[in-house]
């Protein structure tokens, strides 16, 4: 068959050696689908940083490696300027696209989390009571309807017992058992050693969540301190990170005759 006529192979050939014929095929690589969007889009910094690499894939971009960005500042404009020819007193031209492309930049991020240096427990009083109900054919008993649990805190344990035949059926009828025990709120003296390892295992987690699975920790320091019965653990770390996000831009195609400077 032709090769036309095969949209899967886009390239063949026939070798012949003696009395060994040799046919070569290659896949044909499947083009990328080609999306509509409205609007248009920058790529913006999502943290403070030094610039190490710019990969801009469309756009125009704004800054180079050595580059200081602040966080919400345009990396990758989706704005394009086309400068007119040398010696031509045509103005600028713009026109707007959806900027992409990956930057990355070695950021500072600084994390903090606090943790009371007491917790509430439950200690049981060892006060119990059980209260009994029924359920027979859609008929419902409780046997403490005049009772009640004298304990402002208590925990309630449910067991139901169902009734059933020798051949293992189900019988229409329940037995319900409540059982409540009384305690009190203590406060006791939280470890300080093991609260800050909670507390930092929290927090680089959370570093790791804002530097995403490609980000890299280069350095970290963790300090803690006591104030007012709370402990506070801060965690300091230099990464380096991808920090561009596509965001919907909301700029303007500045007018002719004007500078063009692209906040």
């Amino acid at each position: 068959r032709p090769l036309q006529d095969l949209p899967a192979r886009s390239w063949r050939s026939i070798n012949l050696y003696r009395t060994r014929l040799e046919v070569v095929v290659r896949e044909a690589v499947k083009a990328p689908e080609i999306t509509e969007e409205e609007g248009y889009y920058d790529v913006v910094s999502q943290a403070d940083g030094i610039i190490l690499q710019v990969e801009p894939l469309s756009g125009e971009a704004l800054v180079a490696e050595g580059d200081t960005v602040a966080k919400g500042e345009v990396l990758i404009s989706g704005l394009i300027s086309m400068p007119p020819p040398q010696y031509s007193d045509l103005p600028t031209r713009y026109y707007q696209t959806h900027a992409r492309g990956r930057v990355w930049a070695r950021t500072w991020r600084t994390l903090r989390g606090v943790i009371p240096l007491q917790a509430q427990v439950k200690a049981y009083t060892g006060e119990e009571r059980t209260l009994w109900s029924a359920s027979f054919f859609g008929f419902y008993f409780d046997f403490f309807r005049n009772s009640s649990i004298p304990w402002d805190s208590y925990d309630k344990i449910t067991t139901v017992y169902q009734g059933d035949l020798p051949g293992g059926q189900r019988l229409p009828m329940m037995l319900t058992a409540q059982r409540c025990r009384g305690y009190e709120m203590q406060s006791v003296d939280v470890d300080v050693e093991a609260a800050q390892a909670l507390v930092e295992e929290g927090l680089e987690r959370r570093l790791q969540d804002l530097i995403g699975p490609d980000g890299q920790v280069l350095s970290q320091n963790v300090t803690a301190r006591v104030t007012d019965g709370m402990l506070e653990v801060t965690l300091s770390a230099e990464c380096q990170e991808e920090i561009g996000l596509e965001t919907p831009s909301t700029r303007e195609i500045p007018e002719e005759g004007s500078s063009g400077e692209q906040e």
